[in-house]
């Protein structure tokens, strides 16, 4: 109990304020770069391929998505915003718009929408999303696809933080 009395009681405070630096600073991690794959419904001009997000700032990003599908290739670019989800640490909503284009047997050209949950692990450079992206095709017939969903599991590089 004497040693109790005796501890600095600076010690408690700098313990504490060490552990609350610790954890903000994993919390607060980011990274420029995602890079993997995208599993999605197979409709679509953009479905399963891969997927590599490349973040302008905290707020904004540019995803770049190669989509393989049976004899089927497209091309597409996005451009993203991002906003935190309150009360749930690094789960955050985005919504955004871009274009694509695809090749052999699925020529097109077309734009897209996109709106999703993004997940970034903050132990792990893993970051999860699922998204919802409607596409309208303008060229080789003009047509509107809405049920365009999807999961993209990505590896996570190049910490800004």
């Amino acid at each position: 109990m004497g040693k109790i009395m005796n501890m600095n009681p600076t010690r408690p405070l700098f313990i504490t304020a060490v552990l609350l630096s610790i954890s903000l600073f994993a919390s607060a991690q980011q990274y420029k770069h995602q890079i993997g794959v995208r599993l999605g419904s197979t409709e679509q001009a953009i479905a399963s391929g891969f997927t590599y997000r490349y973040f302008i700032n905290e707020k904004s990003a540019v995803e770049g998505i190669a989509s393989l599908g049976g004899e089927s290739f497209a091309l597409g670019a996005l451009y993203q915003r991002f906003a935190p989800i309150s009360g749930v640490e690094n789960l955050q909503w985005f919504y955004g718009a871009g274009a694509y284009v695809g090749f052999r047997g699925f020529d097109n050209f077309g734009l897209m929408g996109t709106a999703g949950l993004d997940y970034q692990f903050t132990e792990l450079p893993i970051n999860l999303s699922l998204d919802w992206k409607p596409e309208l095709n303008l060229i080789e017939g003009v047509a509107f696809r809405a049920s365009a969903v999807a999961v993209s599991v990505r590896f996570a590089f190049g910490k800004t933080k």
